[in-house]
C-alpha cells in the first residue's frame, strides 16, 4: 500500500462520508486517482465504510479493556469471548498477554460478571482489567453525546439505512424513509455533528500479514499531556484513552513500518514526564464490531434488545452526497 492510499484511507476513517473529489483536493491529486486506489480495496472487502451509534445512546456507560494471560493453546479462551455479547474487539496480541478484549457493558456490575465468566476459562492465567476514564481519539467511542439529544423513528430509520451502506446518498436516504433530500441532509449533519453517530473506514484485519497494529501503554509521573501531543501526531492513530489500572494512557497505532514505529516509542521514552512505556502487537483480530442495529426500545433509554450485527461495504463508487 502507497502512503498515498494510507493517506485516503485516513481521511476516509475520520469522515467516511467525504467525497473522492475532496480527498483529491486535501491530497493534491485527482478523482479517478482516488477511485482507482479506494474501489478496488471496498470491492475485494479490504476496507468497510461504517456507521457507528455511540455506546451511550444505548446504555452502555462502562468500557473496559481486558488483558488476558493464557495457558497454552488460547483458542479455548477465544471461543468463549465469541459468544459473549459485550467485546467489540477479540485479538490475539504478542507481548506480555495474548489476547486483548475491549467491552461495552451498563455497568460496572455487568463488568464484574464477565470477566467472572472468562476467568473461569480453562487456559486462562490472569486478566488485567483497564477502565476507560476518557477517550481522547477513537472513530466507535468519540466524546459524549450532547445530553440533550434524542433519536426519533425517522433519525433511527436514517442510522439503520446508514448501517447497510455508510455512504448512501442523501436521494437514496430521502427515499428510504420517506423524508426530503434536504431534511435527510440535515438530519445526517446533525447525528454527525453532536456525536451520537460516526462514519469511517475500517480495514478488514482478520489477517494481518500486512499490517503493524500495535498496543502502546503508558505511565506518567504527573503530567499527561507531553505523551498526548506525541501520540496524537501520529498519522496511524486509532484509539487513545485516559485510563483507570495498569496504565494512564492507552493508544492504538497503525505503522507503515517497524522504524516509524520505533520513532514513536522511542520520542515517548525520553519524554521527562514519561515513567514507563509497553507495547504489544495485534497478529489476528477475531472481532472487530462496533455496530448495532437500533429500535425505538434500545435507545436513548439504556435498554438493548438488538443484537449486534455486521455491516455491510458501502458500494464501490463515489456516492455519499
Amino acid at each position: 500500500m502507497t502512503d498515498l492510499t494510507a493517506q485516503m484511507i485516513a481521511i476516509l476513517r475520520r469522515n467516511g462520508r467525504a467525497s473522492y473529489s475532496e480527498i483529491a483536493r486535501e491530497l493534491g491529486t485527482n478523482r479517478d486517482y482516488v477511485a482507482s486506489r479506494i474501489n478496488p480495496l471496498i470491492e475485494a472487502g479490504k476496507l468497510r465504510i461504517v456507521t457507528g451509534v455511540h455506546p451511550r445512546i444505548l446504555g452502555l456507560t462502562t468500557s473496559a479493556h481486558l488483558s488476558i494471560k493464557a495457558d497454552g493453546d488460547t483458542q479455548v479462551i477465544i471461543d468463549t469471548l465469541e459468544r459473549l455479547d459485550a467485546p467489540v474487539l477479540i485479538s490475539a496480541v504478542a507481548g506480555a498477554f495474548q489476547i486483548v478484549v475491549e467491552l461495552q457493558l451498563h455497568s460496572l456490575t455487568e463488568l464484574r460478571r464477565q470477566i467472572a465468566t472468562i476467568r473461569a476459562t480453562p487456559g486462562v492465567r490472569e486478566i488485567n482489567v483497564l477502565l476507560y476514564e476518557r477517550i481522547l481519539s477513537s472513530f466507535f467511542l468519540g466524546a459524549e453525546p450532547a445530553t440533550q439529544s434524542q433519536l426519533d423513528e425517522t433519525d433511527i430509520k436514517i442510522v439503520n439505512r446508514l448501517l447497510r451502506d455508510g455512504r448512501a446518498n442523501f436521494a437514496e436516504l430521502a427515499q428510504a424513509v420517506g423524508l426530503s433530500v434536504s431534511g435527510c441532509r440535515t438530519r445526517v449533519q446533525r447525528l454527525l455533528e453532536s456525536g451520537l453517530v460516526q462514519i469511517g473506514a475500517i480495514k478488514q484485519r482478520s489477517d494481518m500479514t500486512n499490517d503493524l497494529l500495535f498496543g502502546i501503554g503508558v505511565n506518567v509521573r504527573n503530567e499527561s499531556r507531553e505523551a498526548i501531543d506525541a501520540i496524537l501526531t501520529s498519522p496511524g492513530l486509532e484509539f487513545l484513552a485516559c485510563t483507570v489500572g495498569r496504565f494512564d494512557l492507552l493508544a492504538t497505532v497503525e505503522f507503515t513500518s517497524l522504524r516509524d514505529f520505533n520513532l514513536l516509542v522511542s520520542q515517548l521514552r525520553r519524554l521527562a514526564s514519561v515513567e514507563y512505556c509497553e507495547q504489544w502487537l495485534h497478529v489476528r483480530i477475531v472481532r472487530e464490531q462496533y455496530f448495532r442495529a437500533l429500535t425505538p426500545h434500545n435507545t436513548n433509554d439504556g435498554r438493548l434488545n438488538s443484537p449486534a450485527v455486521d455491516c455491510e461495504p458501502g458500494e464501490a463508487r463515489d456516492r455519499a452526497g
